[in-house]
């Protein structure tokens, strides 16, 4: 473009463009925008444009057409760097900073884009020595010293486009070149130009903090300079060697710590360096922008770790300095809501970076006026994170601030290597009250009073989207939890007096609301204020009273805590059994009422106070005053029960080195406490599902408590002896009202539970009558639906197609109950279904939700169950499945969807068959089962003659969903992701299927690796290269010329081919391809060597031939002829990351 035409003519040409792009949408057309954007697009790719874009820097005045030049020159630079005069690079970056210098007016985005330049410059010289970074850090100190404003902040903007250049790979420009090599630039840098800008930076902020009064530009000057300080102490230190990939993963961690080499030590170390910090941040605090960069600094100071200490002294003094520098600058103040979070970060890293032997080893005077400092900080921050919930504010500050404080008290508190048991007490009660208080309605507490303690009246509107409070404050609930812990000598009887007080007032109001109604039934509501505070006092004690008897466990078996363990035996003198458990055992009296009461153990008081909550809204609803009643309560004790069962429930004393007596005697096994509390929980539930089955979360709460109930043999065998568990059983196989009318997810999961109940132990005949309640009726009622003549006339109608759901329901329950000692009976009974479930398939065809749900059937037992299968079970089920496959492919081949949202309902059963292929892989790598040994005796010989693998299934599968996935529906991502997932999953397990398929198959695999690895997302391309290594490999080992396979690969050689050499691509995917393309090496050594040809007699420039058949050279040159070896692979790869940093950018230009 340039060679054509004159630089007056391009000016005149990019200013044109560069109207259009300014212009308002509505004054141009696309076509116009189109053009302007390859105009200029066309411009930056242009033949060393050096030359025009200075003439254009110095004429034109259209400032996004300056900002273009900067970029041509940047890209350019780098693209042309080897044929480039080192003395002609010099020369051009001090013309850039010489014009940025003289114009001070610019635009700000002109001028950073030009000192980004100037940085690429500087970045790329580093590595052949070539450009000197000392002028520069001359040049720059004197722009500082020059006390001109304007000038400082042109010579921060240059530090700072260094620091982003140098940085990290996501900040760094995209310039093509190997992280490798960005790893070694930025640790040339760290060592030595980053502590000269630091040192820069710190000689401003001494200035700043010496003078009276600043003028508003000067302290806009400090402000760049303290947001520097902020990125210099941000830096992620790279260790001295770590490999590229490793590189990558420790670039893009967040929340970088301070952890600066060896050579650093004299600066940090210097006491000097931390004072100025503290110095600047009280003189700036009132200014928030400000004071977010200070305290950013002090935070990442108070994260240093690493090399810079020598010995632990040094690391102890440093600590004790910031220590002292943090109370004095805390104490006496009001904090502002600026400084909150940053305040709490620098407390959260100091506890968390320095090991606590340090906090241990300062003087114990400043270390306990650092715990108190600490213990007021949180229960000062807590009542304003508090007022913030009551005004709703958007940004929750204290919040944030709070939540930091908390995992640095957990992180104290659970230590008891460094500090001795009861160290914490006093502190933990004053945070444990401040909470509560926090959260309890006037006069005890403050909960709703704003900032001057008026109380707020506004009825809050609660939305459908907001989260549960249990979820949203886990994390807080937790660590509150744990501090009543260590103090519960404290907390676990003010919990219990609190409790005990809410619910006898809650008594009161129902029955006082009771009799109102009873007076007079047909008068209007009553005043709820009363109320709506009681159940939120109670609301809150339930969840911390939660929190803090027992603990969220994901998967493992929970454990009593022990603090809650030792309380209980250190107290087991003062109490009385028969009391304890009289106390327990009467959730309908006040405990208070009980002779001896004060004898409770303390722990099951406070236990038995939720039952008594649980007992007053059983009450409630027998008497009809659900309306005046809780959901939230509801789910509140619900959530509780289940907590505080899989903890102590049946309490297995082998666990446990030592156990409380009054625990083994109220919740031991075979004891009637624990028989009891069975029994009391059960009526719970069915109590719930009767009155609350139209609150779905308080419903789906209740039979998750079920499943609780049942999930341990131990705890099942004491459920099913309750009349009332067979008399639930019965009720829901029969689908009496209520139940029937359930949602359908607490119907699946009532039935896993019903399932899991079946496998506790009873005698047979018992077990056989249990079976004949609870799965005939399903299996007779679904039976007898679908074998009405009549069924294809009525399937449709609201009952039918209500009683086909709610079966599909029933049957994902009880696959998701199987385990490994039921697998057996489930399985036999579920394949049963499944191929009726296939003959519904071809009913409802055009009703998209039932054939989401059977396929959904089919998902679950491949989920839950394949991993047990034998041979021939599988086959069962792999024949099942493959029937499923060829209903659904028939049913939706060729099939247009006509409105819109057709496309996402096939888009789900899409995602759901892939997910049931991706299901039936799984057990070519997790297998439980030994030859159906689970299967023992079921079995009339072993199907020794049927090789059906789940590959067949599987490419089967493929075969089906290929045709259907449409290029529309390859930009969904998750089905575009999962597609690929699998596809690539089929490649690695099994390539030496895939020559085998059937052609037109064989051709749409290919079709969609090409597809992904060229028009798709980076994930996906990359999946796709992963898929063409073993490809390549199996088609070496069958050395098959002629197949399919082999031409497919060929073809796959010149697209990873020019994928490398000829595209600009993620430098992140250069490993994949780089794999793939030395495989394909190997496979088809001349036809590579033809593409090399090819290339090379496509060049006219002489020094590009030349450079580009040296590189190709030097690139196999390890590996000559190239074999499937490791080692050379290996090999291959390093050369492969020169070749590309070399002649990366040579080919991109026009």
């Amino acid at each position: 473009m340039m060679a054509a035409v004159g630089a007056a003519e391009v000016i005149t040409q990019l200013e044109s463009a560069a109207k259009v792009l300014m212009a308002p949408p509505s004054m141009v057309s696309n076509e116009q925008r189109q053009h302007a954007e390859h105009i200029f697009l066309s411009f930056r790719k242009s033949k060393s444009p050096f030359a025009v874009c200075k003439h254009i820097l110095e004429t034109s005045k259209v400032d996004y057409v300056l900002f273009q030049a900067a970029t041509a020159i940047m890209e350019a630079v780098v693209r042309e760097w080897i044929l480039l005069e080192k003395s002609s690079i010099e020369s051009l970056r001090t013309f850039l900073l010489t014009y940025v210098l003289q114009r001070p007016n610019l635009q700000k985005y002109v001028r950073e884009q030009i000192l980004l330049a100037v940085a690429v410059i500087v970045k790329r010289g580093s590595l052949d020595k070539s450009i000197d970074c000392k002028g520069i850090f001359h040049e720059v100190s004197q722009l500082i010293s020059s006390g001109n404003p304007t000038v400082q902040t042109l010579a921060c903007s240059i530090l700072t486009a260094l620091l982003s250049e140098f940085s990290s790979s996501s900040k760094t420009s995209n310039i093509g070149l190997s992280m490798e090599f960005h790893g070694s630039c930025k640790r040339l840098f760290q060592e030595e130009d980053l502590r000269q800008i630091f040192m820069l930076t710190v000689e401003v902020l001494q200035e700043f903090s010496r003078r009276g009064n600043i003028s508003a530009q000067m302290s806009s000057v400090f402000q760049r300079y303290l947001a520097l300080a902020s990125q210099v102490l941000s830096w992620n230190f790279l260790p001295p060697n770590l490999g590229r990939h490793y590189i990558a993963m420790f670039e893009s961690s967040q929340n970088v710590m301070l952890k600066p080499t060896e050579s650093w030590r004299e600066t940090f170390l210097d006491s000097r360096v931390m004072e100025l910090f503290f110095t600047v941040h009280r003189k700036i605090r009132e200014d928030s922008d400000m004071a977010q960069d200070s305290l950013q600094c002090l935070a990442q100071l108070a994260s240093m770790h690493g090399p810079v200490f020598p010995d632990e002294s040094a690391q102890v003094n440093y600590l004790a300095r910031l220590v002292e520098g943090l109370l004095g600058m805390i104490n006496g103040i009001e904090i502002e809501d600026s400084e909150a979070v940053g305040i709490s970060n620098i407390i959260s890293n100091l506890i968390t970076m320095f090991p606590r032997s340090n906090l241990t080893a300062i003087p114990s005077e400043l270390f306990n006026s650092f715990v108190n400092c600490l213990t007021h900080l949180t229960c000062s921050f807590g009542r304003s994170a508090a007022l913030e919930e009551v005004l709703d504010k958007d940004d929750m500050v204290y919040m944030e601030a709070y939540d930091k404080l908390l995992e640095s008290w957990l992180t104290l508190v659970q230590d008891e290597k460094h500090f001795h048991k009861g160290f914490f007490i006093q502190h933990a009660v004053q945070v444990f009250n401040s909470y509560i208080q926090c959260h309890l309605a006037a006069p005890e507490g403050t909960r709703n009073l704003t900032a001057n303690g008026v109380a707020s009246h506004e009825e809050e509107e609660i939305s459908e989207l907001q989260e549960d409070d249990r979820e949203l404050f886990s994390d807080q609930l937790a660590s509150i939890g744990m501090l009543g812990r260590i103090a519960a000598d404290h907390c676990i009887p003010l919990l219990t007096s609190l409790l005990e007080d809410r619910v006898t007032r809650l008594h009161g109001q129902l029955q006082r609301h009771q009799q109102h109604l009873l007076a007079s039934p047909g008068s209007g509501s009553v005043e709820n204020k009363v109320l709506d505070d009681l159940y939120e006092d109670i609301h809150w004690l339930i969840l911390v009273t939660g929190c803090l008897l027992a603990d969220e466990t994901q998967g493992e078996t929970p454990l009593i805590p022990p603090e809650i363990m030792e309380y209980s035996i250190k107290h087991s003198t003062e109490v009385d059994i028969n009391t304890t458990l009289q106390v327990l055992g009467s959730p309908g009296e006040k405990a208070s009422s009980i002779p001896g009461c004060n004898r409770t153990d303390s722990a099951i008081r406070l236990l038995s106070s939720v039952l008594r909550t649980s007992e007053v809204e059983s009450r409630a609803t027998r008497a009809n005053l659900t309306d005046l009643l809780s959901p939230q309560m509801g789910k509140d004790i619900v959530w509780f029960l289940k907590r505080w069962s899989k903890t102590y429930l049946l309490v297995d004393e082998k666990l446990y080195d030592q156990i409380s007596i009054p625990f083994s005697a109220a919740f031991g096994a075979d004891t009637e406490g624990a028989q009891w509390i069975v029994g009391y929980i059960l009526e719970k539930v069915i109590n719930n599902l009767s009155v609350w089955s139209s609150e779905p979360d308080l419903a789906n709460d209740t039979v998750e408590l079920l499943v609780t109930l049942v999930e341990r043999r131990e705890r099942a065998n004491v459920v099913i002896q309750c009349e009332n568990w067979w008399n639930l059983a019965k009720q829901f196989a029969n689908r009496t009202p209520p139940l029937h009318s359930l949602s359908s997810s607490v119907q699946r999961t009532l039935m896993k539970a019903l399932v899991l109940g079946g496998f506790a132990h009873m005698d047979s005949e018992t077990k056989q009558q249990y079976w004949t309640e609870v799965l005939q009726p399903l299996q007779q009622r679904f039976m007898n639906v679908i074998n009405q003549e009549n069924f294809q006339q009525i399937c449709q109608e609201e009952e039918v197609k209500q009683e086909i759901i709610a079966t599909l329901e029933a049957l994902c329950g009880i696959a998701e109950a199987t385990q490994i000692d039921n697998v057996v009976i489930l399985f036999n009974f579920l394949m049963d279904f499944l191929n009726n479930c296939i003959g519904l398939m071809e009913i409802y065809k055009n009703t998209p939700e039932t054939v989401n749900l059977i396929i959904e059937v089919f998902v679950e037992v491949a989920h839950k169950q394949i991993c047990y299968l034998g041979e021939s079970k599988s086959m069962k089920l792999y024949e099942a499945c493959l029937t499923l496959l060829q209903v659904y492919s028939k049913n939706n081949l060729g099939r247009k969807r006509v409105d819109v949202s057709g496309e996402e309902d096939q888009y789900q059963d899409l995602l759901l068959i892939m997910e049931l292929l991706t299901n039936l892989l799984s057990k070519e790598f997790i297998d439980f089962s030994d030859t159906d040994e689970v299967f023992r005796g079921q079995e009339p010989g072993q199907a020794a003659d049927r090789s059906v693998s789940a590959a067949d299934v599987v490419l089967y599968g493929v075969n089906i969903v290929l045709p259907l996935m449409s290029q529309d529906l390859l930009k969904f991502p998750s089905l575009c992701n999962q597609y690929y997932k699998l596809i690539t999953f089929i490649c690695e397990i099994f390539p030496e299927k895939i020559p085998q398929l059937p052609d037109d198959l064989f051709k749409s695999l290919m079709f969609s690796l090409e597809l992904g690895m060229t028009s798709m997302s980076s994930e996906v391309s990359q999946l796709c290269l992963e898929a063409l290594t073993p490809l390549a490999e199996q088609c070496a080992k069958a050395q098959e010329t002629e197949s399919p396979l082999f031409a497919a690969t060929r073809h796959f050689l010149k697209l990873v081919f020019d994928m490398l050499v000829l595209q600009k691509h993620n430098t992140e995917m250069t490993v994949a391809a780089g794999e793939a393309l030395y495989t394909l090496v190997c496979l088809h050594q001349a036809e590579y060597s033809e593409l090399v040809e090819s290339l090379l007699s496509s060049q006219q420039d002489p020094v590009i031939y030349q450079r580009l058949a040296d590189a190709f050279n030097k690139l196999t040159a390890s590996s000559s002829p190239p074999t499937l070896d490791r080692k050379q692979k290996m090999a291959f790869l390093k050369s492969l990351e020169e070749f590309v940093a070399t002649v990366g950018g040579l080919l991109c230009v026009k």
